[in-house]
């Protein structure tokens, strides 16, 4: 398994779109965390991370989740994953979301233009 993160990051329709290539996980947690960070203080309202070309998502990459949403502030947990939306999690990604109940908090798409119009 390849250790490195691919981030190829579009905007598309004031959205700041980020597309993975790769594991998310302890090796590249801080690869993604950092870019996001880059694009929000560059001035980012809203994000989506495809995540169609992830191989492996683990509980660092849930983390990064966590971190990525705090990183656009807001009272409440539901109000900084407003800012955040998944697109296209493979199956055992969209799983585990599920299991651990992230998808409580988090909106995720299998369609881009549904994913923007969603915030």
């Amino acid at each position: 398994m390849s250790s490195t993160l691919e981030i190829a990051v579009a905007e598309e329709k004031g959205v700041s779109v980020l597309r993975l290539k790769g594991p998310v996980d302890a090796n590249t947690q801080k690869d993604l965390e950092e870019k996001a960070d880059e694009l929000i203080r560059g001035g980012a309202k809203n994000m989506v991370l495809d995540l169609k070309e992830v191989s492996y998502m683990g509980s660092a990459g849930l983390r990064a989740l966590h971190i990525i949403a705090g990183m656009f502030g807001g009272d409440d947990q539901s109000a900084r994953f407003a800012h955040v939306k998944l697109l296209n999690p493979s199956d055992e990604v969209r799983r585990v979301l599920k299991t651990l109940g992230f998808d409580n908090y988090i909106d995720v798409f299998d369609d881009l233009d549904e994913a923007i119009g969603a915030f």
